[in-house]
């Protein structure tokens, strides 16, 4: 979805929201549970079901997770223009707006195991201190990573992964070794 398209969508939905990052958060929990089920997409797409009992089904998933009016009148408003399935790039235009209003940056945390809520934190504080701004975390594990962490803020990342350092001592032992 292009910006001409998703801008009048963010900069409404941005005029109303009471608390923009709780309506936010509502949507990505619907993003969710819309992706966790693929005939739904089908069912809310289709257009030889009603109207009104496609707006009820919708409305029953985004009460069942917890979507604030204003957030689900924007989920009716997408399901009438036909563009409910184009909600991935519409939730990634609201963070990123949400994120230049609140001054907030985003950190991709990988870790080979799920990191521990103590861990997590010194990483946010750490990021946090570097950049000056505040920081919403976004953790993933990547088993293939053996040990460490990778944290990626915007085009910057710091490797302190297992492999990376298995890397380094390789790459200073060939450095040793006689030619």
């Amino acid at each position: 979805m292009s910006a001409k398209v998703t801008r009048p969508y963010v900069d409404a939905f941005f005029a109303v929201a009471e608390d923009p990052g709780k309506e936010l958060a509502a949507l990505e929990a619907f993003q969710k549970a819309y992706d966790a089920s693929p005939d739904l997409g089908k069912v809310l797409s289709n257009p030889g079901l009603e109207r009104e009992k496609r707006e009820a089904i919708l409305s029953a998933v985004a009460a069942r997770v917890g979507v604030p009016e204003i957030a689900g009148r924007l989920l009716t408003i997408l399901l009438h223009n036909g563009r409910l399935h184009v909600l991935h790039e519409l939730l990634a235009a609201f963070r990123a707006r949400l994120d230049r209003e609140t001054h907030a940056v985003e950190a991709r945390i990988v870790t080979a195991q799920p990191a521990d809520a103590a861990v997590l934190e010194a990483l946010r504080t750490l990021v946090a201190d570097r950049t000056k701004q505040s920081v919403r975390l976004v953790a993933a594990v990547d088993p293939s990573l053996l040990g460490g962490f990778i944290v990626s803020v915007g085009s910057a990342r710091l490797d302190a992964s297992l492999e990376r350092r298995l890397e380094k001592a390789r790459a200073a032992l060939h450095a040793l070794a006689p030619s």
